[in-house]
């Protein structure tokens, strides 16, 4: 079974903000000033890479082919690349994802140890705790602990 977190979305994101901002969360998060957050879009599967460390994949499924009537499902999954990287970029980019569309976050298929895995905590959790390395950034966001 592949790592992945699902977001209901009320309508479709623009990937191009998504990698804008969820950028900016990663470079603020790790004190990296220098690194993108490149992306590509094939259809409705759209690829986020962080510079060579890692890549997380977003499947995305419209309105109508879900159990969420009238949303779109985004289906977030850690690709290729450093484990604690490519783990940190699912969570930020679904997070992201959420916020600023409105949506929120289905966890069935990832297990937070947290009360709170609302975008909103997580996000504020981990700028405020910047900079951090990606294993503890990881820990972080899954545990709400350091």
């Amino acid at each position: 079974m592949s790592i992945e977190i699902g977001v209901v979305c009320p309508q479709r994101p623009d990937a191009q903000v998504l990698a804008r901002v969820a950028g900016f969360a990663l470079r603020a998060s790790l004190d990296v000033p220098d690194v993108e957050l490149s992306l590509v879009e094939e259809d409705d599967v759209w690829r986020f890479r962080w510079g060579g460390a890692g890549q997380v994949v977003a499947f995305l499924t419209p309105p109508g082919r879900h159990e969420y009537a009238g949303h779109w499902y985004l289906t977030f999954e850690m690709g290729a690349g450093d484990e604690h990287v490519a783990e940190l970029l699912m969570i930020v980019t679904s997070a992201v994802t959420a916020l600023l569309t409105g949506g929120r976050l289905d966890t069935d298929n990832y297990v937070f140890q947290r009360e709170d895995p609302t975008p909103e905590a997580l996000l504020a959790q981990i700028l405020r705790a910047a900079p951090l390395e990606p294993e503890p950034a990881v820990r972080l966001l899954r545990t709400g602990h350091a």
